[in-house]
C-alpha cells in the first residue's frame, strides 16, 4: 500500500470541522422537527417495522429473550428471523432510561457525526488527498437521508457507522493499524453482520480479502490470525444460540428462503410484501387455500417453516428468464431508489403531522440524483485506486448483491449504509475535475499497491 501522509494539525482541525458539521445538522433536525428527539421527525426514509422491533426490545428488556412474532407465525416465539444487533442495543438503552427513544435518537445523531468523520479518515487514507477527504466528510455530514434517518428508530445510522468503521480499519490495518487494528477489523465485520444480516456476504468476502492481503505484509500471519479470530468470535456466540434453537448452523438469520421467495414469486414487486399478499402468492403457486396453508405453516418450527420454501423458490426462479430478469430489475430499482419511487415519485414517507421544512423534499431528491450520478462517475474514476480503496470497492458490489438477488424495500433502508461509499466516490469525481489536481487523481497513486 502507498505510504500514508502524516496526520498534521490541519488534518485534525478539518476532522473536527466535519464532526461539528455533521453533529450540527443532525442536532438541528432533531431539535426543530423531531421535538428535541422525542418524536420521529417529519419524514421516514428507511421505513422499518416499528411494532416488530419494539416487541423484540420489550422481550429482551423484560425477559432477556430474543422473541417476537416472526413472519408466517401466529404467536410470539423465540426467533432468529432478524439480526439481533440493533434490538439488543435498544434493549440495553431501554434498561437505563424510560425515555430511551429520545436517548437513541440523539445517540444516532452522534453516530452519524462519527460516521462522517470516519469517511473523512477513510478517503484521506485511501486517496492520500486532503481535499477529497474534506469533501467526502462534508457530503456525509449534510447528507439529508442520513440526517432524517437519525430521527427514526431503525438500524440505518448504526449500520452506516459500523460499515464506515470497517472500511476505515480495512484500509488502515496492517503495518499502520497494527495487531489491534486487525482484531478490530474482524470484530467490526462480525458486528456489521449481526446488525444487518444481509451484509454477511460482504463481511465474509471482506475478511477473505484481508487474509489474502496479509500474505504480502511483514508479520502478516499475525494480522490475519487476529482479524479472523475477531470475525469468528464475534459470530460464534449467536451461531451457537441459533444452533440450540433450530438444531442447524444458522450464522445470523434463518429467513434466507423467505426473502428469496419474496423476490422471486409471481407477484414480486422488487420490494417487500405484506403477509397477506405473501400467503396469497404462495397459496396460488401451490394450488391450495390460503387459510389452511397459513395454519399449517404457523404450526411448523421456524427453521422448517422457511426452509421448505426452497422448492417454491427454485420452481419460480426456473419459470422463465423473462420473469427472472424483470424481478431482478425491480429489485435493483427498489434498492437504489426505493419501491415507492415508481408509485408516487417520492423517495420518502411523510408523516401525517408533517409541517414545515419545505426544503427537505427538494434536498432529498437533489441528493439522490447527485449521489447516484457522481458516485457512478467516481467509482469508475477510482479504478486506479482500487487497491488503496479496498474494501470499499468490494462494498459497491457485495452490499447490493443480496438485495438484487432477493428483494429490497419500499424506501431506502437497504441502500443507506452504502451512501457513504457513494458520497466518497462523488467527492473524488468533483475534485478530479479541478485543473492540475484532477489529472493526478485520475492517473492513480505513484506507487500502486498490488496486495
Amino acid at each position: 500500500m502507498t505510504e500514508s501522509r502524516p496526520f498534521r494539525l490541519a488534518d485534525v482541525l478539518l476532522f473536527l470541522l466535519v464532526l461539528a458539521a455533521a453533529a450540527g445538522a443532525r442536532g438541528a433536525y432533531l431539535t426543530a422537527y423531531a421535538d428535541g428527539g422525542r418524536a420521529e421527525g417529519l419524514y421516514d426514509v428507511q421505513g422499518s417495522s416499528a411494532s416488530e422491533l419494539r416487541e423484540l426490545v420489550d422481550n429482551l428488556k423484560e425477559n432477556s429473550s430474543f422473541a417476537g412474532r416472526a413472519p408466517l407465525a401466529t404467536a410470539p416465539e423465540r426467533t432468529a428471523h432478524v439480526a439481533p444487533g440493533y434490538p439488543w442495543v435498544l434493549s440495553l438503552v431501554a434498561r437505563l432510561t424510560p425515555d430511551w427513544e429520545r436517548f437513541v435518537r440523539w445517540g444516532q445523531a452522534g453516530l452519524g457525526a462519527l460516521t462522517a468523520g470516519l469517511y473523512f479518515l477513510f478517503a484521506r487514507r485511501a486517496f492520500g488527498h486532503r481535499l477529497v477527504a474534506v469533501l467526502a466528510g462534508v457530503l456525509c455530514a449534510v447528507h439529508p437521508f442520513w440526517v432524517v434517518n437519525a430521527a427514526e428508530i431503525a438500524d440505518g445510522a448504526l449500520t452506516s457507522f459500523v460499515l464506515a468503521l470497517a472500511l476505515f480499519l480495512g484500509a488502515s490495518s496492517g503495518p499502520s493499524g497494527g495487531p489491534f487494528g486487525s482484531l478490530l477489523y474482524g470484530l467490526s465485520l462480525a458486528a456489521l453482520a449481526l446488525v444487518r444480516a444481509a451484509l454477511l456476504p460482504f463481511a465474509f468476502v471482506a475478511i477473505l480479502w484481508f487474509l489474502l492481503r496479509c500474505r504480502t505484509l511483514p508479520r502478516g500471519w499475525l494480522y490475519a490470525l487476529l482479524a479472523f479470530l475477531g470475525f469468528a468470535n464475534g459470530l460464534v456466540p449467536w451461531t451457537i444460540r441459533n444452533f440450540q434453537l433450530t438444531g442447524d448452523v444458522v450464522p445470523v438469520v434463518d429467513t434466507l428462503y423467505l426473502h428469496a421467495w419474496v423476490g422471486h414469486n409471481a407477484k414480486a414487486t422488487g420490494g417487500t410484501m405484506t403477509e397477506t399478499d405473501l400467503l396469497d402468492a404462495l397459496a396460488t403457486s401451490r394450488g391450495e387455500g390460503r387459510e389452511p396453508l397459513a395454519a399449517r405453516l404457523a404450526e411448523l418450527p421456524q427453521k422448517e417453516r422457511y426452509s421448505q420454501l426452497s422448492a417454491d423458490v427454485r420452481r419460480d426462479a426456473a419459470s422463465g428468464p423473462q420473469e427472472m430478469l424483470r424481478h431482478r430489475l425491480l429489485a435493483a430499482q427498489s434498492f437504489f431508489l426505493g419501491e415507492k419511487w415508481l408509485r408516487n415519485g417520492r423517495p420518502w414517507q411523510e408523516r401525517s403531522s408533517a409541517t414545515g421544512a419545505e426544503f427537505l423534499p427538494a434536498a432529498l431528491l437533489t441528493a439522490l440524483l447527485l449521489m447516484l450520478s457522481l458516485g457512478a462517475v467516481g467509482w469508475r474514476g477510482t479504478h486506479a485506486w482500487r487497491w488503496e480503496a479496498m474494501p470499499s470497492s468490494l462494498a459497491v458490489v457485495w452490499l447490493p448483491l443480496p438485495y438484487l438477488l432477493s428483494h429490497a424495500e419500499a424506501l431506502h433502508g437497504p441502500r443507506l449504509p452504502l451512501d457513504g461509499v457513494l458520497l466518497t466516490y462523488a467527492a473524488f469525481a468533483l475534485v478530479s475535475v479541478l485543473p492540475r489536481v484532477g489529472r493526478g487523481l485520475w492517473r492513480g497513486p505513484l506507487t500502486p499497491s498490488r496486495e
